[in-house]
């Protein structure tokens, strides 16, 4: 993987070449973006680059000055200059400092693809060159390590691969092979949990597994990442299984983490091994999609994906409704309709673009009702970048769930609080007007709503309507009145709203199952 930079002292189009730009698929980590120049030009001094992706006109620093000092420090350095001034002094400077690419904001993602893939090719080119002129000087693990990567992604020229492996044999007697793929699981969410301890953990678990390869003799490998090792398998698939699910087993009697591998057809070595890789590769990738924690085998290469995709607008719309009415179950259902289009996906990457554009999309609806994540859970945009340390769909979908839960319980929480605070004063004002002649619409004037506004928040807070509510408060204050001998039943009547004897008679009746004369016998 190739190192990149990221500079741009604007936020937003920081984070959309992050997230936008499908990284991992061109070979290429970020392994630092900052909206600072100087903070990015101190990370330069002290770590290894190969790509450096800048905005030319920042503060302080400019891309052009950041770019002349990282290139004194690593003349070999691949630079792209992004910026939003169409300015030709800015692009004839860039064009002076040997820039690799020049482009105006707003940038296409396709157009930066290209060149970055383009850059990708350069430094693959250049550290070929470099590697052959250099490997005799080289240490004999290291050179046969990267011979052996550079052999499995088929980066070798035929013609130089005998005297390769005259040099580096590779202890391969059969003449057939497996290329086999085995990568730990959940590295990058293990070290957000423990970020002091996550980095030491993982070399210890990367000792472990190189260990364990070469004591049982399971073949040449080689690391393709901090996480993810590649190894060449000689016997039978069969036999292999086993293997890897013994040294899953071993993996996670000593370390924290569990593993994931992948494994191509049987091939002719060393002729047709780049082929299994390939294979695996594409197998290892279907971990978003088939989980971790398990071995994934050839026959899985051709997943049966439904290609009935749901509308998104309409999922989204109806789950937004059941986030609004504190309805859990519709949420459920909404998530699982939303996950459905995730089986016509092909790359992962396009699950996490898929499930930030959900996220997006939640928080377009939170301002709606004049909220944001970080009114709700104190969460800036930025942490939604969690999702990328996520490694299946079902962990996704799971996250997501959990957050719009939450969202959805705080805004019920705060919405019965504000109705609350306006309603207890309204019911105030009828306790102590109740022998008046009240209407909904009176009421509704005197505190400023209108009347359909009125009965529904008298409907959300106490669950009867406006008259349901009134009539039974009459007739409680009436129950109570009735215990009052020295007061005339028409009497009781009059002080809880109703000139109307009969009419009165009748309501207590209805609501009691007794005349006020019977219950006053009674009481």
């Amino acid at each position: 993987m190739y190192k990149a930079v990221l500079v741009d002292d604007e936020n937003y189009d920081l984070e959309g070449l992050r997230q936008l730009i499908p990284w991992t698929e061109l070979g290429i980590e970020v392994v630092c973006s900052e909206n600072r120049s100087l903070s990015a030009m101190s990370y330069i001094d002290q770590h290894p680059v190969d790509i450096l992706v800048t905005d030319i006109k920042m503060p302080v620093l400019t891309g052009l000055e950041l770019s002349r000092k990282a290139l004194d420090k690593n003349p070999n350095l691949k630079t792209i200059f992004i910026s939003g001034y169409q300015d030709f002094e800015y692009a004839k400077q860039a064009l002076n400092l040997k820039a690799d690419g020049y482009l105006l904001k707003p940038v296409d993602d396709d157009e930066i693809v290209e060149l970055l893939r383009k850059v990708v090719a350069e430094i693959d080119d250049t550290r070929k060159k470099n590697n052959e002129q250099s490997h005799f000087t080289e240490s004999f693990a290291f050179i046969k390590s990267d011979f052996l990567q550079h052999l499995l992604e088929g980066r070798i020229n035929q013609e130089a691969l005998p005297a390769f492996l005259a040099r580096y044999p590779l202890d391969i007697p059969t003449g057939t092979a497996i290329a086999v793929i085995i990568e730990l699981d959940d590295v990058l969410w293990k070290n957000k949990l423990m970020p002091d301890a996550g980095q030491a953990a993982l070399r210890a678990a990367t000792t472990i597994i190189t260990e364990y390869i070469d004591d049982h003799k399971l073949g040449p490998w080689c690391k393709l990442s901090s996480s993810q090792f590649a190894l060449i398998y000689q016997e039978e698939a069969a036999r292999l299984e086993d293997a890897l699910a013994d040294l899953n087993e071993y993996v996670q009697r000593n370390t924290y983490f569990t593993l994931t591998s992948s494994y191509g057809d049987l091939v002719a070595f060393p002729d047709q091994i780049t082929q299994s890789f390939t294979q695996a590769k594409e197998l290892i990738g279907n971990k978003m999609f088939l989980g971790k924690n398990r071995i994934i085998p050839p026959r899985l290469a051709k997943l049966q994906i439904a290609k009935d995709a749901k509308d998104l607008n309409a999922i989204l719309d109806a789950m937004f409704m059941a986030v609004a009415s504190y309805d859990l179950v519709k949420i459920c259902d909404g998530m699982d309709d939303l996950f459905d289009n995730v089986r016509t996906f092909e790359h992962p990457v396009k699950v996490y673009s898929f499930s930030i554009h959900i996220a997006s999309k939640l928080e377009a609806y939170l301002n709606t009702v004049n909220e944001t994540y970080d009114s709700l859970l104190g969460w800036e945009f930025e942490h939604l970048d969690v999702i990328r340390q996520f490694e299946t769909t079902e962990d996704i979908k799971s996250w997501l769930r959990k957050t719009v839960f939450e969202i959805s319980e705080r805004l019920f929480l705060k919405k019965q609080s504000k109705s609350r605070r306006i309603i207890e004063p309204i019911e105030q004002y009828i306790q102590a007007h109740l022998a008046e002649e009240i209407t909904l619409r009176e009421i509704a004037n005197k505190f400023s709503y209108s009347a359909n506004h009125m009965g529904f928040l008298f409907k959300e807070q106490t669950g009867e309507s406006f008259n349901d509510y009134l009539v039974r408060n009459r007739m409680e204050k009436a129950r109570n009145l009735l215990q009052e001998p020295t007061l005339k039943i028409y009497e009781v009547a009059d002080q809880v709203g109703y000139k109307s004897l009969a009419y009165f008679s009748r309501l207590f009746r209805e609501h009691y199952g007794i005349t006020p004369g019977d219950y006053r016998k009674q009481s």
